[in-house]
């Protein structure tokens, strides 16, 4: 009978000999990070950015980016769970101000004092006092009207180990920043300008390479396993007023025994974040990476129950 093989393949198959593959191969066939109906050259270059920065790291990492009005978005290993450390803290924020809206109302003196504390000095005390108050219930309830189907509550309700996605926390950053049946206009300025006013020890991260005159919000997590300096880093971040409009950007990342310390996981997400804001507003902003002093290398205690 006919047969397609050739016979060099043939025999190699017959031999039980193993063929070698271009190296390259496989990166051939990886299908695009992005993808845009309207650039889709931006988005084949950013591609081949984000894919290049994160090869050249160890552990793993999982990119999002959505720009240009959702029209460009990017997703490296997108529904991947990570733990959330403190960007969970958004989560939490966003429950707090959905139940206004159910209610009608404003936000208490009280819960205003501990929004700002759990998201600008990401307070864990704060955090716990609103979780408790909210609930696990009402806190999926949030998640399940936002969409966020890949996020899971951890069963003990601490808020940093919840598990998320970059896929989810794209969804979350869009629905501080367009117009959405989740969060009223109200809302969402309250969020960014929280997320605006985290401490200058904080702001390390996504915005790493942004143009300069953009308006930045972000919320940044930082936690070690237990007695290991191995970490689970994440920055999420908003964009505004740049010349390309507004963009969101997500790097989660889980480390390796191999490169432990949070300096590690804090120069992977940076080095994603200055090809990706450099690829879509064609500007090159040399801003140098961060480095975290021994002192501030501490955990972001999110892991308390």
């Amino acid at each position: 009978m006919p047969t397609n093989r050739t016979p060099a393949l043939t025999t190699a198959c017959a031999l039980g000999l193993t063929l070698l593959v271009p190296a390259n191969a496989a990166a051939d066939t990886q299908d695009p990070i992005c993808s845009s109906d309207t650039r889709p050259e931006v988005a084949e270059r950013l591609s081949e950015e984000i894919r290049e920065r994160v090869d050249e790291r160890d552990g793993r990492v999982s990119v999002g980016v959505s720009a240009h009005d959702g029209d460009l978005r990017c997703g490296l290993d997108p529904t991947a769970e990570f733990d959330a450390a403190s960007v969970g803290k958004v989560v939490v924020l966003g429950t707090l101000l959905r139940l206004t809206m159910d209610e009608d109302r404003e936000l208490t003196d009280s819960e205003d004092e501990l929004a700002t504390d759990m998201i600008t000095v990401s307070g864990n005390d704060s955090a716990v006092e609103l979780r408790n108050r909210l609930g696990a219930e009402r806190i999926q309830a949030f998640l399940d009207l936002a969409g966020m189907d890949d996020t899971v509550l951890h069963p003990d309700g601490s808020v940093g180990l919840m598990k998320i996605t970059a896929d989810d926390q794209l969804t979350l950053l869009e629905l501080l920043r367009i117009d959405n049946e989740v969060l009223g206009a109200d809302q969402r300025d309250y969020a960014r300008g929280l997320m605006g006013d985290v401490i200058d020890e904080q702001r390390w991260g996504v915005p790493t390479g942004a143009p300069a005159d953009a308006t930045v919000y972000l919320k940044n997590g930082w936690l070690p396993y237990p007695d290991t300096d191995t970490w689970r880093i994440n920055s999420i971040g908003g964009f505004q007023d740049t010349p390309i409009g507004d963009y969101d950007l997500v790097v989660l990342t889980d480390g390796t025994a191999d490169n432990p310390g949070m300096q590690y996981g804090v120069e992977t997400i940076e080095s994603v974040a200055v090809g990706a804001h450099a690829v879509l507003t064609g500007e090159s902003v040399r801003t140098p990476l961060t480095r975290i002093s021994e002192s501030e290398q501490v955990s972001d205690g999110s892991d308390r129950p």
